[in-house]
């Protein structure tokens, strides 16, 4: 079965704009430096990462950005501290929802388990950034119910509908990936990115899949070593 197409969500009044906030690449390897201490991925592959958190566009309400697979939290760090640097405190900052169901678990292709270290370092990395929510659930879980989700914020009630930016670094189980991939890539924004950790695992069954899909989706695609980096195109309104 193949990707449904992609159908822009639709943003604010004001449309997606360049960030007024640059952030400088200097500063970006620093952030990738720090955050590297509190992660399992490699400078090269977070580098990427921040590269992609930097280039989404911005809008005065940004749809979240979500990462499945927080770990002990490294990455989504990362993406909440380039925030910071990107939104003034007068601004409204995008939502990071993160998810993982933690408990000792065996992981898909690897010989080892989580456990409770993972999540006690979560928390101490992310306890501090107001606009982070965790949901300790899987993956399958949280998208079967993601039509239903709402938080209230800044007095309205904000379904999560669509993303800035999605990242998949949970089961890299093949069929649970691109279950992931099918429910999400519809959501991202013109301009947004999915970033898919690890693709090459499992012979690239899930690099190949995205492959043959390109031609007939509105999207660019490249990797980079273990990622996948799927960028969204802009709507020509956006362009």
């Amino acid at each position: 079965m193949g990707l449904p197409l992609v159908t822009h969500p639709q943003l604010s009044d004001s449309g997606p704009k360049r960030h007024p906030r640059r952030v400088s690449d200097l500063r970006l390897r620093w952030e990738v430096f720090r955050c590297r201490q509190k992660s399992d991925t490699k400078t090269r592959f977070l580098l990427e990462l921040a590269h992609g958190v930097v280039a989404t566009p911005w809008s005065d309400d940004p749809p979240p950005f979500l990462e499945i697979g927080t770990r002990s939290g490294g990455s989504a760090l990362l993406i909440l501290r380039l925030l910071d640097l990107m939104y003034t405190r007068s601004m409204r900052r995008p939502l990071v929802i993160t998810v993982d169901p933690y408990g000792s678990r065996p992981y898909e292709g690897a010989p080892f388990e989580y456990d409770d270290r993972h999540y006690r370092a979560m928390k101490r990395n992310l306890a501090r950034y107001a606009n982070h929510i965790h949901y300790m659930m899987d993956s399958e879980s949280f998208l079967s119910q993601l039509d239903h989700l709402y938080i209230w914020r800044y007095g309205s009630r904000v379904p999560f509908d669509h993303f800035s930016f999605v990242y998949l670094d949970g089961s890299h189980d093949p069929g649970v990936v691109w279950t992931e991939i099918e429910c999400l890539l519809r959501r991202i924004i013109p301009g947004g990115f999915l970033i898919v950790d690890d693709t090459d695992w499992f012979d690239g069954a899930v690099r190949k899949r995205l492959e043959a899909e390109v031609p007939r989706l509105p999207i660019t695609l490249r990797h980079h070593g273990k990622q996948t980096i799927i960028a969204v195109q802009p709507s020509p309104s956006c362009a």
